[in-house]
């Protein structure tokens, strides 16, 4: 009474992807015959869910696991964070238990026999581009610890938040004025996956810096004061990137908000009727209006993007949670753009522009 996995997916690994087991039941020619997979959150006893799959023409079965450990993950909001910081929600670790049921008849009842295989797989809210030959489906950092793809170069000012997302690697944020190194501070890896604070709104500290680098295994990535005169003007976004975690966009163009007012009447004479004694008067109102409802769009073109720019920020095109930073707070907003064209030509098109279309999460109240 045996299961045996012939294959499984690497770990960590992201649920954005196909997770799939192949097992194999040494009593797979039993009457009735299925395979149970049992999925528990590593170190607890309480199991979150059981399946049942039949057996294929070889009498194996692949199991893809993907969708249902994804049930369990959600993201982590930890832009204010002052300190390292680790996923408990996006990232998880999982125990996967196989067995096996059957009867000893096509009318008997079953029997199942439970935790004859063992997997132990760690997870996170990510997406693994199936065209990606480098990784299949089996994630891999590679030489790079950053979980973003973000250029290595960015913008920041002293009221964004900023926090850069690491995968299994200690990092040292170096804080500049002016050309002269003010301030270093070091994080160890307590975990696989780690947020690190970097922005000096976040610490508390530094806040006369004009420019911090973050250095990690293998990357590193440098973040320069937004000098932009326009920049009073711009916006800030938080965006979960492709990996699942967050990455920020700063824009120095303006705004513009377009909003759709929906107005309801309702009609009454002029004259009042029903008054004791009825006089004209000019002020009567006969259309009444007694709702209004707004509907806000907001719409922004980009600046002047290089190629690497560009390709990174189609993440937060196709980004599920997107924020927008006002002060201290960060708004939920709905990107509404629906088609993107994308050029590689980078012959003729030097630099690349895009223009995005949004929406609040929550609408203005009606009156």
């Amino acid at each position: 009474m045996a299961v045996t996995i012939l294959n499984e997916p690497t770990t960590p690994n992201l649920t954005g992807t196909s997770l799939v087991y192949s097992l194999s039941g040494s009593n797979q020619t039993q009457p009735q015959y299925r395979y149970i997979t049992d999925v528990y959150q590593s170190g607890s006893s309480d199991r979150l869910t059981r399946l049942f799959t039949n057996k294929n023409l070889s009498g194996n079965t692949n199991i893809n696991v993907s969708s249902i450990l994804s049930d369990y993950l959600d993201y982590d909001y930890n832009w204010k964070i002052s300190n390292s910081s680790s996923f408990d929600n996006s990232n998880k670790s999982f125990r996967i238990e196989f067995g096996e049921q059957y009867g000893t008849s096509l009318s008997s009842s079953v029997t199942n026999y439970t935790g004859s295989a063992t997997d132990t797989i760690e997870v996170f809210l990510g997406t693994l581009d199936t065209l990606d030959t480098r990784n299949g489906f089996n994630w891999d950092s590679g030489s790079n610890n950053l979980l973003t793809n973000s250029p290595t170069t960015q913008s920041f000012d002293a009221n964004d938040y900023l926090t850069v997302s690491v995968y299994n690697t200690d990092v040292t944020v170096k804080y500049f004025l002016t050309g002269s190194l003010t301030a270093t501070k070091n994080y160890v890896s307590a975990n696989n996956f780690s947020a690190i604070p970097i922005s000096p709104v976040n610490l508390g500290l530094y806040s006369e810096s004009d420019a911090i680098t973050l250095d990690v295994t293998g990357s590193s990535l440098r973040f320069e004061v937004n000098t932009d005169c326009r920049k009073e003007e711009g916006s800030r976004f938080a965006f979960i990137n492709k990996n699942g975690f967050w990455d920020y966009y700063t824009t120095n163009t303006p705004t513009r908000r377009n909003t759709i007012i929906d107005k309801q009447f309702y009609e009454i004479g002029s004259t009042r009727l029903n008054e004791t004694v009825t006089t004209y008067n000019i002020s009567n109102r006969g259309n009444t209006q007694y709702f209004t409802d707004y509907e806000d769009t907001f719409e922004f073109t980009t600046d002047s993007l290089t190629k690497e720019y560009s390709q990174w920020l189609r993440e937060m095109f196709t980004s599920d949670e997107v924020f927008l930073q006002s002060g201290s707070n960060f708004i939920p907003i709905n990107i509404l753009n629906t088609t993107e064209l994308v050029s590689n030509d980078t012959a003729r098109n030097k630099n690349f522009q895009y223009t995005i279309t949004y929406r609040y999460s929550n609408n203005r109240e009606p009156r």
